[in-house]
């Protein structure tokens, strides 16, 4: 049998021993400073980020005087005025009606047919939407088309459609426009809600 000596056993355990008192002692550093500084480089970022949140906050903080200046100023313009009467659907259609009523009467236009209002809701407001059927001559759907644009409450025209109501030969007289045939949804807002 080859016995292995006892001497090189005694060195072999000593080199063992050493190895491991060395590596329980990296251990023993090598750990918590790999905790420090894992610790430092996260707080680090953290109060880097907190840091520009802070002056994030501040800058906000500094625009509330003006902030608040233009807030004032935006409600000594009445706002709501811009928009159809809240409340039930029918009350913002009937509004929207009677002022396409009033401006295509006033402005030369013949009225044919309001067809029932569509509604629809967007967020906060809704959206009434008339389709409006008249006759009317180029200057007076020019004059028509600019009172609806001009006017409070705001009103949109969209899917306009005009067409001709008299055949290609045809020769107006001096001084007269052919009347045409004209289609177009108006659609206003109404705050949702609101009282």
């Amino acid at each position: 049998m080859n016995a292995i000596p006892a001497s090189a056993s005694a060195n072999r355990s000593r080199r063992l021993a050493l190895a491991f008192l060395a590596l329980a002692v990296l251990l023993a550093i090598g750990i918590p400073a790999a905790a420090f500084w894992w610790f430092n480089r996260y707080y680090s970022e953290r109060l880097e980020d907190l840091s520009g949140q802070l002056a994030r906050y501040q800058r906000i903080a500094a625009a509330r005087p003006t902030a608040a200046r233009d807030l004032e100023l935006m409600r000594t313009h009445d706002p709501k005025r811009f928009f159809l009467r809240t409340g039930a659907a029918a009350l913002s259609a009937a509004e929207a009606q009677e002022a396409l009523r009033q401006v295509v009467e006033a402005n030369g236009g013949r009225l044919i047919t309001m067809q029932a209002p569509n509604t629809r809701i967007e967020g906060r407001y809704r959206q009434v939407t008339v389709n409006v059927q008249l006759t009317a001559n180029v200057l007076a759907l020019r004059r028509i088309l600019g009172a609806i644009e001009s006017r409070t409450p705001y009103l949109f025209v969209d899917n306009l459609m005009v067409r001709s109501q008299v055949p290609s030969n045809f020769k107006p007289g001096p001084g007269s426009e052919p009347e045409m045939f004209v289609q177009f949804d108006v659609s206003g807002y109404s705050l949702e809600g609101a009282t």
